[in-house]
């Protein structure tokens, strides 16, 4: 394989052809519209100025860190308050990406996920963000966002058991629903019965 350095060009090429990516990972760090604006072009910016010093084959992953990197500057989640907890967490090995993100990844949808992201403190949605999506370790994580490594484990633990809440508060309320249409549909459906067989136009709604 051929290793080539990338030029501004390719730069441009790959924030325009993953715009709509590299957008939604700098508004889902920030949870504002402005600051995820300022953060994307920040990150493209610097990118074309360092662009000779990254090869091409890297070049994705350059910029994805090169986003999470001026997200960090802009909101300075590490500027908050770090609270500590006694649990056993703060002594576990670290483990691999796709162990990770097999183990702590809420069952949501990319919207679902982004509003409940939204719902923690900025601090909380950096680390979860970088460790389970980003697939970060806990000491990547910890440089980038300037805390201790236990403190890093300890908001990540946080952090996944609010959004695995909020999953199955989602997801419950979604059984309810579908339950209830379902409910809706059989009395609509005793009521055509008891006045004779239905009409296209009713069946077609009650199938929508």
């Amino acid at each position: 394989m051929k290793w080539n350095y990338c030029n501004a060009e390719d730069c441009q090429s790959l924030f325009a052809s993953s715009a709509e990516r590299l957008r939604w990972l700098c508004y889902t760090l920030t949870a504002d519209e402005t600051l995820a604006d300022q953060a994307f072009e920040a990150a493209l910016e610097q990118s074309m100025k360092s662009a000779s010093q990254v090869f091409q084959q890297w070049m994705a992953t350059w910029a994805r860190r090169q986003i999470i990197k001026s997200c960090i500057a802009i909101v300075r989640p590490a500027s908050l308050r770090v609270e500590r907890c006694s649990c056993s967490c703060h002594g576990m090995e670290l483990v691999s990406a796709r162990g990770i993100q097999g183990a702590t990844l809420p069952n949501l949808s990319a919207q679902a996920l982004q509003r409940s992201l939204f719902r923690l403190d900025a601090l909380s949605r950096f680390v979860f963000v970088l460790r389970a999506l980003e697939g970060y370790s806990r000491r990547d994580t910890s440089l980038l966002l300037n805390l201790g490594d236990a403190d890093c484990e300890a908001i990540y633990s946080q952090a996944t058991n609010a959004l695995h809440r909020d999953a199955k508060i989602h997801n419950d309320r979604n059984v309810t629903e579908i339950s209830a249409k379902r409910e809706q549909v059989h009395a609509e459906y005793a009521v055509a019965a008891a006045n004779g067989s239905w009409g296209a136009e009713q069946l077609c709604a009650v199938a929508g």
